[in-house]
């Protein structure tokens, strides 16, 4: 279904170098994920690269290191590649989401029932911000910029998203799964207003969901050359009773890395991903 990117064979091979030699007693005293920046570590920004017009310069290759420590971590103590992948979203989402009570039975259906209709398991781009709080752990995404435009390259299904900064509105009459991008700056950090959905994204592969009237406000903060702190808060007035924030630290993939072709395209039925021995017994796909 999919060609590994040179990052996520790295990955998957560390695990299960550090399940080999690494002592039980050692493997349970690694570090946790890394925490959100501090006030100080903000204001040491002598390390930031800048465009000629002083904005932080983004560009590179990034990933999740959030998901990616928890990942790392669930393989360290035991646990399969499976569940370690299946678990690392509780890394990024304040679980359990404020669900109004209407839309919290439909999550409850779509986890007992539905789940192998999650839009990601048919190669749907993941949409915001699920792009880069779940495949970006294991996938990288390529940041390009200029003094007009941000734009993001993802490796997981191809995925691109161009970003003006010329402040244009939202187009009318438009619905997409990334929805529409809109950015500017405060000061150091890039902002990005994301509007309308499509009404179709899941959050995970737990039934998590928004629907058409979701909006997310991303915040892209340099905190030093190789890292960046992320934070989008979440808001759908008819499937949450009040928003909710993720908080992700984004690390630089070593300048070796290069995003590769991945072979996923829209239809497919990954049916492997969704079955019993995965623990959702109700499913009612075999």
């Amino acid at each position: 279904m999919l060609k590994i990117s040179q990052f996520c064979r790295s990955a998957i091979g560390g695990a299960i170098l550090a399940i080999v030699w690494f002592p039980a007693g050692r493997a349970g005293a690694q570090a946790p994920a890394s925490p959100a920046p501090t006030v100080q570590a903000r204001e040491d920004t002598s390390s930031i690269p800048r465009l000629p017009d002083g904005h932080p310069d983004l560009q590179g290759l990034w990933h999740n290191d959030s998901g990616y420590q928890a990942m790392m971590k669930n393989m360290r103590s035991g646990k399969g590649l499976a569940v370690a992948l299946a678990d690392f979203h509780a890394e990024g989402f304040p679980l359990p989401l404020p669900y109004l009570p209407e839309a919290d039975k439909v999550r409850e259906y779509r986890k007992l029932h539905d789940v192998y209709h999650d839009p990601e398991g048919h190669c749907h781009v993941p949409g915001v911000p699920r792009e880069t709080e779940q495949p970006s752990s294991l996938m990288p995404f390529q940041i390009i910029q200029d003094e007009k435009y941000v734009v993001i390259l993802y490796e997981y299904v191809h995925d691109v998203r161009i970003i003006p900064e010329d402040g244009s509105p939202h187009p009318k009459r438009y619905w997409a799964w990334d929805g529409d991008s809109r950015g500017h700056w405060e000061g150091d950090t890039f902002v990005v207003d994301v509007s309308n959905f499509n009404g179709r994204s899941w959050l995970d592969m737990e039934g998590n969901f928004v629907d058409e009237n979701e909006h997310v406000v991303e915040r892209y903060t340099m905190t030093s050359r190789d890292a960046i702190d992320y934070t989008a808060l979440v808001e759908d007035p008819t499937v949450f009773i009040k928003p909710w924030t993720i908080h992700l630290t984004l690390k630089r993939n070593p300048a070796k890395d290069q995003i590769v072709y991945y072979d996923c395209h829209e239809g497919e039925r990954d049916v492997q991903h969704y079955t019993q021995s995965e623990g959702n017994k109700a499913n009612k796909h075999e």
